[in-house]
């Protein structure tokens, strides 16, 4: 009777979270394991976030695993009132919401699943298996952001208005980039799916939500594509640094192999990101490699060579200040100004990019760990006010099956306080970009477009300076002329 009662209330308990709109908790079934013990009975409230939502925010797992199969009796009973107490506490949790400290939220995360952005000569799957082109948003990346719409969806909900889109709450950013923009379309999709006087179409559950974004080349934020001489100066160094050729000569009879089997002509650890890129893009479509790949160690050695690879990107804090240091400036700006609520201004921003993106922003948070996010990576970072005090939560989703952990950034307490967290992150946060991303080197030195203008201004008035002059000598000749006319008859 005691069991058939607890395994009723497990069904009910279960039955009245899925149905409530929050869904933040699931009850584990008695016959989830054979491996038992005397204690594995019961684990009380195990912080383990589950169906997508952060500890953070009071979520708990109760665990009754074994229950049903403890023979001691007097075990069973006594463990009765410790089920009950953190059953309550799951229903608390369950319908936890976001923390009333809570008053800011940047997120950026990475696209979804794509095609390659390049097929290698030799590779047995040419260009026509892809066919809505290269480096373009696939079906699963599309599927993915829908997902990650929903999660955040239910990860926010109470802090925005997740049941009607808020242009006053909320605003959204792309790269300029075709799959950032179709991400974020497909995000929003799953974020704000249109109900009540929404619904303009009974067949489409979709609405259209403005997304901003600018010119590709003029992105110094986001594609971070914008023209910067001194990083490209940087960049270099690190190429012709001592530890890079030894790196390099290392490695040279890999590359030598896969030049060969890939029809490169020249590969290097700046350039083998784009062999790797192709394979996992194959391999998440379940598409055959060529042989080479195969072979036992190469997927080990070439997948390090990666994590190298787009470790030069970021290799070091002046690297970084030009990359992520424009999008983490724009971020604490945001912030500041929530501190001061003098006037009414979003409270979430999204942000759509790249992997490079997401890396380049935890980089200048100096909470980057040397690797390349996955599709659909997500960084969110959270102002909260405790105690009449602002601080700061990074949380990073880099695992579709797992909750987002906190990350803590270097130099900074748990959480951190906001203008800590200024203070840590002034190496990476540029004054002036432009300015600052002027060459150093005169042989490579290159004007902004401010500068270009006031030499133009500049050249343009000793133009007229000197053309004023001229005609002033010229009249001043004839007038001298003139009068040695009439002294000379």
């Amino acid at each position: 009777l005691y069991f058939f009662f607890l395994r009723s209330f497990k069904s009910a308990l279960q039955s009245y979270i899925d149905r409530s709109l929050i869904n933040k908790v699931c009850v584990v079934d008695f016959d989830a394991t054979s491996e038992n013990t005397f204690f594995s009975p019961f684990f009380s409230t195990l912080h383990q976030p589950v169906k997508g939502y952060s500890t953070e925010y009071g979520c708990h797992l109760v665990s009754l695993i074994g229950l049903k199969r403890q023979k001691n009796r007097a075990v069973k009973m006594n463990l009765l009132p410790s089920v009950f107490v953190c059953l309550s506490v799951v229903i608390s949790g369950s319908l936890a919401s976001p923390p009333s400290s809570l008053r800011l939220v940047a997120m950026v995360y990475r696209h979804g699943d794509r095609s390659p952005v390049g097929i290698y000569p030799k590779d047995i799957n040419g260009e026509d298996k892809w066919p809505m082109g290269l480096g373009w948003l696939t079906n699963i990346g599309k599927r993915q952001q829908f997902e990650l719409g929903q999660y955040v969806k239910q990860r926010y909900d109470g802090f925005i208005n997740t049941t009607y889109y808020d242009h006053n709450e909320i605003a959204i950013e792309s790269s300029g980039i075709e799959r950032c923009l179709m991400s974020a379309y497909s995000h929003l999709a799953g974020l704000f799916p249109p109900q009540g006087d929404q619904v303009w179409n009974e067949d489409l559950k979709w609405q259209p939500i403005p997304v901003q974004t600018r010119p590709v080349k003029e992105d110094n934020k986001l594609a971070m594509q914008k023209k910067c001489p001194r990083y490209d100066e940087l960049y270099q160094e690190v190429i012709n640094s001592e530890a890079f050729k030894e790196e390099e000569i290392r490695n040279k009879a890999f590359y030598d192999m896969v030049e060969e089997n890939t029809g490169i002509k020249k590969e290097t650890l700046a350039d083998i990101w784009g062999v790797v890129d192709t394979l996992i893009c194959e391999q998440s479509h379940n598409m055959t490699w060529n042989k080479w790949a195969y072979a036992d160690g190469v997927w080990d050695k070439i997948n390090d060579l990666r994590t190298k690879s787009f470790d030069l990107l970021f290799n070091n804090s002046a690297m970084t200040r030009l990359q992520g240091g424009p999008l983490l400036k724009e971020i604490i700006s945001f912030m500041k100004n929530a501190t001061k609520k003098e006037k009414e201004m979003p409270k979430f921003y999204m942000y759509s990019a790249h992997d490079t993106t997401v890396a380049a922003l935890l980089s200048a948070l100096h909470a980057f760990d040397r690797h390349q996010p996955i599709y659909r990576a997500l960084v969110m970072v959270e102002l909260h006010e405790i105690n009449s005090e602002f601080v700061v939560k990074v949380f990073y989703k880099n695992d579709t099956a797992l909750e987002p952990y906190l990350l803590t950034p270097k130099g900074c307490s748990d959480p951190c306080p906001l203008f800590d967290l200024i203070e840590v992150t002034k190496d990476t946060v540029p004054d002036d970009w432009d300015e600052e991303c002027q060459a150093s080197s005169s042989s490579s030195a290159e004007l902004s477009p401010a500068s270009w203008i006031s030499l133009g201004i500049a050249i343009g008035l000793c133009i007229t300076f000197v053309a004023a002059l001229i005609v002033w000598l010229v009249h001043f000749c004839n007038r001298r002329g003139g009068s040695y006319a009439r002294l000379n008859p």
